[in-house]
């Protein structure tokens, strides 16, 4: 396979393709570290490495750009965390309830301050006791329930909309560019002699440091 002709020199016998030039002046490994999770396990996780030297860093193809992440998943993350702290705090609240409804009965039974209530049940006068405060309780809770539901759920459908459109951009411009850039990337040959890079056929040279620019916006070439 014959190489082109660098537009600078006219010369071929310097000439590289920058994707053989980049994986030479990259090495990539994997290195292993050892930790314990949250439940006492240990977990030993791999990590990828990676190092250039100073004309493979120029040389990086364009990065992927990332795509929108779906708001679902920080509300779902969210939900989990509520789960889990409620599984805490409902039985330790029910364990503090137990331990002091029979001691509040035992006080307002023999509390002189209501003589209407002598003679009642000790458990009759707790039920009472805690029913009243935990069914206000419970319908506070209730009301603020059904309002932050409400405003979730109005966020949540903001949240939706923008993240459409952020993917509508992504999917009609941005991926599409980056596409575009990837593939010039993977045209481009590089002049040992001149240290410039150049896409056969445009007759054109690149600066090292201006490829960037270059493969997102051709026209601006020199």
């Amino acid at each position: 396979m014959s190489l082109p002709v660098c537009p600078t020199c006219k010369q071929t016998d310097q000439i590289q393709k920058v994707t053989s030039l980049y994986a030479s002046n990259t090495k990539e490994w994997k290195e292993s570290s050892t930790g314990i999770d949250s439940w006492g396990n240990t977990v030993t996780t791999e990590h990828l490495r990676t190092a250039h030297t100073s004309l493979g860093l120029k040389l990086k193809p364009p990065e992927e750009p990332a795509s929108p992440t779906h708001p679902g998943l920080w509300y779902g993350f969210g939900g989990l965390i509520l789960v889990f702290l409620c599984s805490i705090l409902c039985p330790i609240a029910l364990s503090v309830a137990g331990a002091i409804a029979p001691l509040i009965g035992g006080l307002i039974g023999a509390s002189t301050l209501l003589p209407d209530l002598a003679g009642m049940p000790a458990w009759l006068v707790t039920s009472l006791t805690l029913a009243l405060p935990m069914i206000c309780f419970g319908v506070v809770v209730l009301v603020a329930g059904v309002w932050l539901g409400s405003k979730l759920k109005s966020r949540f459908e903001k949240d939706m909309k923008t993240h459409r459109e952020k993917k509508l951009v992504f999917e009609r411009d941005e991926f599409p560019r980056w596409q575009r850039a990837k593939a010039r990337w993977e045209q481009l040959h590089y002049c040992l002699r001149d240290e410039t890079l150049f896409i056969p056929g445009e007759n054109k040279n690149i600066a090292v440091d201006e490829m960037q620019n270059h493969l997102y916006n051709p026209m601006t070439r020199s």
